[in-house]
């Protein structure tokens, strides 16, 4: 009886001793998952819109797997769920100086979350409009 209390003892330890190692190194993997880098913004003229696709940072990390964005015009808020190694979001569109505000964060294979990646700004109408057509010649009188 003995003999098998203690072998129960060593196998509850075992077990103790794997679960906290398996601890560590998941609480390792989240300090070494750093937040993605910055957004830069491409704007293009939409109808009555001001239309705009985000430029996403490469991945923090060799093992993310997938990001969420998350982007709010004027308040309202969109997630859009990508893959890994996706640099590139969808078209957004919103009105001249309209608030955007929005989050990047990077998931790993193991589901941790990094920081977010944040970043606003305003929407603010730069494009010029196309240059005029050609310019012609009617004339009106003969003197």
């Amino acid at each position: 009886m003995i003999e098998y209390g203690v072998s129960a003892i060593l196998i509850t330890m075992l077990l103790l001793l794997r679960s906290i190692n398996s601890t560590c190194l998941s609480i390792l993997k989240v300090l070494r998952l750093k937040k993605p880098g910055k957004v830069s913004i491409t704007m293009f003229e939409g109808e009555g819109m001001l239309s705009f696709v985000l430029t996403l940072p490469e991945r923090s990390a060799k093992d993310v797997v997938a990001r969420e964005l998350t982007v709010s015009v004027d308040g309202v808020e969109t997630v859009e769920s990508l893959n890994g190694d996706s640099v590139e979001s969808q078209v957004y569109s919103g009105l001249d100086n309209a608030a955007v505000a929005g989050r990047l964060v990077d998931i790993d294979d193991a589901g941790n979350r990094s920081e977010p990646s944040e970043f606003t700004f305003v929407l603010v109408d730069t494009i010029a409009p196309p240059a005029p057509g050609q310019v012609g010649l009617k004339v009106t009188a003969e003197d």
